[in-house]
């Protein structure tokens, strides 16, 4: 049940939030273009809609332009490009006077490199023995970089760098900074000397200056800044003399390389970081660092403003960001409870794979729900015409044919490209600990076994925070030594050395337990980097399962599986988001419909991509030793092409841009002939011009094309309105992405960051709200009326939203029945939720292809025993009367898709 919790308008008293149920979220993409102001101006749209909850993207100050928010420089502030605290404070009174409520999406993991990120930049300054020194997660005795952190930035080595003069010393209001373009960096306290000994004399001038400054640099950060503060202030007096001393330091090629090298970090060449690294970063992306949020004093920093806005009340829950980087997730969790409270409502980010289940030691209420994505993507599939699709994908693509053994190899060979240094690290760390038995074993294949149970590694990671080992932790370990030995047997001395650090009692168990945590933070990243942004734009024989949490080998499940995961997921998580669309997801949920749909017109589909291949082929260019596209890249651009085809069937030069951008970037992620670090631009272009050959109106790919996604999406829009029904009624709170209230055909972000024309559908709200008032017949016509645009969708997420929100405690908390269907199983989804004496039945066509030659004569619903006999359907306001069955050709005559509530 949704808790309104009253506003207190002093925002320094307290509130005990009551434990937040959301009865539904809209996901908020923050930035400079949506701003606090701009949700203001919505919220009277999102209540119409039938929204209950605010679910934000990170606030708190990021870089400067960012359009995600995920690059945060300072926790305990908000960000100002988005508004201030006090609209926040503002929006929230407003938000509570209509029950609404806030869950905020928060950073634990990492923050930017940046020098806004004044912590970091202190770090730099001070080197370890500042006050932030233990605060970001780096290797200070780094064999090759010992009490230096590394800054891979350049865009050559740095004596290159020196010599093309791209980087300079200044002197400017924060002292003297090396610079490299817009990017400063602060040089160390004990460098002054030989600074202020080039600039004619002042080093005697400003010696008790000197002396002051340098016997302070391990003073706490206020007392540092004032010191350094006026310090600076007075060498500015002299501010001609030392632009003197810098300009005959830049002109001296070998002393700046040398003051360079003399620095708390080490400029480098940004690709040096896939060979050498010391410090941890998100994924491998050089510029967000980092934090080690496991120390108390770094967690309770971090948290200030999270715990304030909580306090206020302007905030009841959150959403945790990537929780399997950080070392001990549970302990985590635990310490947010106790700063907390317990009421507050608590999901994180969490990949679980098909079979995956929560952890148990997870205080919390669920995930973000990506795992619900591939239910309802995997149900809405057909099975066997999948399997047809696999056949023809692999007779014509046959280097793809195990999607494991292409999961194995993308992330081994990822781990090898652009982790060498983790890996390294990884293994001085065991080394270091000294907890391997046998040192006969040579150090090289030990290191290579470690590498091959990474690749090998089933799941993103396991939780191990004592011995003995969980069983289901323990089951996951043995299946990945099991397949990496398989995979390397002539190292199987060395994987039963590692299999014992995982070993009950021994000695020793502290230092190994440390080693694993470790190992936990580098599994998750290369499983991200190697399947979710390789794999995924790789293996492509139905791109819309290639998303994640999903599985793009598995193409279907049977209506009876899908009522199982229902049914466990009402056991397990019955808090957890249901979503369909996300900041992260790889194409818009009714892109991934259309895709979907191909498993019903396989032999159609087929004969259209091989003629496609036949009239195509004259535009193909050879380079090197290949035609461009290859087959592999010319199906997942034919597929891409169905899901992001415009609605109107119209194409325009913003269309086929887009298209082209998220092609080049898929080309890039599949690292087989580009890389996002490494472009091939001769085969990308010719890439592009396939595409422009595609799309002239002279050619004849159109004129197939566009008929056949005109069917597509006449089935695959009423598989959106389904996914909208299932998610806003099966266990789970369901979430919608901005803007994904309309027909969402969005590619991979930033596509879907796009701006949302809420102008648009607030004006649509508007209208389907004055023919409500009129009749359902007329607010029927009107979202058919308006199904281009996606009035059919707005019309079933706000009625099914309105009468989730006015029954949240039915959905939450009442039973998941499935119900049986006497034949035409793949026909239809049919379950009812239950609470007390409130029933409502769920009716959901699938096989629509299908159905249409065969029709819904004879196809019936079993009703269980002691159900209610009379039901309104909430769409349409038709009512029927059932008697142990329910008739499918009397319930979607006038609506695709059906909610029965029973009546008395």
């Amino acid at each position: 049940m949704k808790i309104c919790v009253p506003f207190s308008q002093s925002h320094n008293s307290k509130l005990i939030t009551p434990m937040l149920h959301p009865s539904s979220t809209y996901r908020i993409q923050f930035n400079k273009n949506f701003t606090f102001k701009n949700l203001d101006q919505i919220i009277d749209y999102l209540e119409a809609l039938g929204i209950s909850t605010i679910y934000a993207s990170p606030i708190f100050k990021a870089m400067n332009g960012s359009d995600h928010g995920y690059d945060v420089v300072n926790p305990h502030i908000i960000n100002d490009e988005i508004g201030t605290i006090d609209e926040l404070r503002t929006l929230s009174k407003k938000l509570k006077e209509k029950g609404f409520s806030w869950i905020q999406d928060i950073v634990p993991n990492h923050m930017s490199v940046i020098d806004t990120n004044y912590r970091l930049w202190d770090v730099l300054e001070r080197g370890r023995t500042s006050g932030y020194g233990n605060y970001f997660d780096i290797d200070w005795d780094h064999p090759q970089l010992r009490d230096r952190v590394m800054l891979p930035f350049l865009e050559a080595n740095l004596q290159n760098c020196i010599r093309e003069n791209k980087v300079r010393l200044r002197f400017a209001e924060n002292g003297f900074e090396i610079c490299y373009y817009e990017n400063h960096y602060p040089v160390k306290p004990d460098s002054y000397d030989l600074l202020l000994s080039k600039c004619d004399l002042l080093r005697e001038a400003y010696e008790d200056d000197l002396q002051k400054y340098l016997a302070s640099k391990n003073a706490d950060y206020q007392s540092w800044q004032k010191i350094k503060k006026q310090f600076v202030e007075k060498l500015s007096k002299s501010k001609n003399k030392i632009e003197d001393g810098v300009n005959r330091i830049n002109e001296n090629n070998e002393l700046l390389l040398q003051l360079a090298n003399d620095q708390y970090y080490k400029l480098e060449w940004y690709g040096e970081a896939d060979r050498i690294m010391n410090y941890r970063r998100f994924f491998t992306v050089n510029s967000l660092i980092c934090v080690r949020i496991e120390e108390e004093q770094v967690f309770n920093d971090y948290h200030q403003l999270i715990k304030q806005l909580y306090d206020e009340g302007l905030i009841q829950g959150l959403r945790i960001d990537h929780i399997d980087g950080l070392k001990d997730p549970a302990e985590y969790i635990r310490r947010l409870k106790k700063l907390l409270g317990k009421d507050c409502y608590i999901i994180v980010e969490k990949i679980l794979e098909i079979k995956e289940q929560l952890p148990e030691s997870f205080d919390l209420e669920g995930t973000s729900g990506y795992e619900f994505l591939s239910y309802i993507n995997q149900v809405l599939t057909d099975m066997n015409g999948a399997e047809k699709l696999l056949t023809f994908y692999h007779q014509h693509a046959p280097d793809f044919q195990n999607y494991y053994d292409i999961v194995f190899d993308r992330k081994f060979s990822f781990l090898e490209k652009y982790m060498h240094g983790e890996w390294d690290n990884l293994f001085r760390l065991l080394l270091s600990l000294n907890i391997i038995e046998n040192k006969s074993i040579k150090q090289e294949e030990l290191h290579q076994a470690l590498g091959t149970f990474m690749a090998a590694f089933p799941v993103y990671r396991v939780y191990i925070d004592q011995f003995p080992v969980d069983d289901i932790s323990r089951e996951i370990v043995n299946k990945a030594f099991e397949d990496a030995e398989n995979r390397a047997g002539h190292l199987k001395a060395a994987f039963q050395l590692l299999k014992k650090l995982f070993n009950d009692g021994g000695d020793k168990q502290t230092k190994r337990l440390q080693f694993i945590q470790r190992l936990m933070q580098f599994t998750g990243p290369l499983a991200a980097k190697g399947v979710e942004d390789t794999t995924f734009y790789l293996y492509n024989p139905l791109i819309s399962h290639n998303e994640v949490g999903d599985l793009p080998c598995v193409l279907g499940i049977p209506v009876s599986g899908f009522h199982e995961k229902m049914q466990q997921r009402h056991r397990a998580n019955p808090l957890s988001l249901n979503s369909t669309s996300t900041h992260d997801t790889k194409r818009g949920e009714d892109a991934r419909a259309r895709i979907n749909v191909l498993s019903e017109l396989t032999n159609e589909w087929v004969a259209l991509v091989t003629r496609w291949q036949q009239i195509n082929a004259a535009f193909k260019k050879r380079v090197k030793d290949v035609m461009a596209p290859v087959f592999n890249d010319e199906y997942f651009l034919y597929q891409s092409i169905v899901g992001g085809f415009p609605e109107d069937l119209n194409t325009s030069n913003e269309s086929k841009d887009r298209l082209k951008w998220f092609y080049t970037k898929a080309l890039r992620e599949s690292k087989f002939f580009s890389t996002p670090s490494r472009p091939d631009d001769d085969y990308e272009k010719a890439c592009m011009e396939f595409i422009d050959a595609l799309f002239d109106p002279s050619h004849a790919f159109l004129s197939g094309m566009v008929p056949f996604v005109r069917k597509v999406k006449s089935y695959a829009e009423i598989y959106s309105l389904s996914q909208v029904v299932i998610k806003s009624t099966a266990p789970g709170i369901p979430d919608f992405y901005q803007g994904s209230e309309l027909w969402d055909l969005s590619y991979v972000d930033p596509d879907n960051r796009r701006q949302v024309n809420y102008d648009l559908r607030k004006s649509l709200m508007n209208e389907l709200l004055q023919n409500e008032k009129q009749s359902l017949e007329d607010v029927l016509c009107w979202s058919q009326n308006k199904l281009l645009v996606g009035g059919q969708k707005m019309f079933t997420t706000r009625t099914i939203l309105q009468y989730r929100k006015a029954n949240n405690e039915l959905f939450i908390e009442g039973d998941y029945i499935p119900l049986e269907i006497e034949e035409g199983k793949r026909k239809v989804i049919a379950y009812a939720r239950r609470k007390d004496d409130k029933w409502v039945l769920i009716v959901i066509p699938t096989g629509l292809v299908a159905v249409q030659k065969t029709g819904w004569e004879g196809i019936n619903i079993i009703i269980p025993t002691g159900t209610p006999k009379h039901w309104r359907n909430i769409f349409t306001g038709e009512t029927i009367t059932t008697n142990g069955e329910l008739q499918l050709k009397e319930i979607f005559n006038q609506f695709p898709v059906a909610v029965f509530e029973n009546y008395h």
